[in-house]
């Protein structure tokens, strides 16, 4: 299995087209539209690129054509190929045998460790088979190729430091926790400040859950939060990450930052996410602040 980084991945979002879940803040949601395997073959094959992320418009492993597409993508020559899921399907120990062997990673986007919340954010009753996914990547020894994405919002960002601890406790083997937080895109319109929270209300309870992933040795980062945002903690930020191995610090499709003041003063920006759009619509800019810290100065922390 490649570990080297990526610097650049395509992201296919026409690997599905329908969704087991209703993921309150899912910035992308099914379209209902099935497009062709030979459409993703086409894509990629123009590309041809050492990377491929098959997610997108719902989820991944509702296509019954999945294993097909995969297969057919390693015939072109990609090196890498990567599931986002919610793992829902994953409960059913054949088929995750059928999956695991063909991918690299599995980028499970996993709300809460409590049942009570990952039902109301996923609007579903499928909590347990979620575990259950999860518990079957562990009976198969295969939690290394497993990076979690937890995704904070306004019903799970209190818990954070709780979810470290379940991780720690059930599922310490995983390659990756990134607390990404949610966009305000999608079907997250519909909930806005019902489903993102603010910056300033996470900050204590994100500091908490980076502090006991670093303790217990697990590798973490943030995504989608400015730098200004996590004071001390700058060094698990992707973005960071990204700006010192000298990538592009927005990954294509993402938006770019507004130009604001507060930014363009600041000696962070250029290894910062900035004032994203999405988010200064719902709650404004006035939380950021410039910094006169020097990004070099910054330790990164293990990722």
């Amino acid at each position: 299995m490649s570990r080297k980084w990526i610097s650049e991945q395509l992201c296919i979002s026409e690997a599905s087209f329908t969704c087991n879940l209703y993921c309150k803040y899912c910035h992308n949601p099914p379209t209902g539209r099935k497009n062709p395997i030979d459409f993703v073959i086409n894509k990629v094959s123009e590309e041809k690129p050492y990377a491929v992320s098959l997610e997108g418009r719902g989820e991944p492993l509702t296509n019954p054509d999945i294993i097909k597409m995969i297969k057919e993508i390693k015939k072109i020559g990609v090196e890498n190929i990567s599931i986002s899921t919610n793992a829902v399907a994953l409960s059913d120990m054949d088929k995750l045998k059928k999956i695991i062997k063909e991918v690299d990673f599995l980028i499970i986007n996993f709300p809460s460790h409590i049942e009570k919340v990952y039902n109301s954010v996923t609007s579903s009753v499928k909590y347990k088979m979620a575990v259950k996914a999860l518990d079957n990547i562990k009976k198969l020894k295969a939690l290394s190729k497993v990076r979690i994405f937890h995704i904070i919002s306004k019903e799970n960002y209190a818990h954070l430091g709780d979810f470290v601890d379940w991780i720690n406790n059930n599922y310490k083997d995983v390659f990756l926790l990134n607390f990404c937080f949610a966009r305000n895109k999608g079907r997250a319109l519909k909930f806005k400040k019902k489903i993102i929270p603010k910056y300033s209300e996470v900050y204590k309870y994100l500091k908490l859950a980076l502090a006991k992933s670093k303790l217990y040795g697990i590798k973490a980062v943030t995504q989608n939060i400015p730098l200004c945002m996590i004071k001390g903690f700058e060094g698990f930020s992707f973005e960071f990450h990204r700006w010192r191995r000298g990538d592009k610090v927005f990954e294509r499709g993402v938006e770019e930052p507004l130009k604001i003041k507060k930014c363009s003063d600041c000696s962070l920006r250029d290894a910062c996410c900035q004032a994203r759009k999405d988010y200064s619509e719902l709650y404004g800019t006035d939380e950021l602040e410039s910094s006169k810290l020097s990004p070099e100065k910054i330790k990164p922390e293990r990722f």
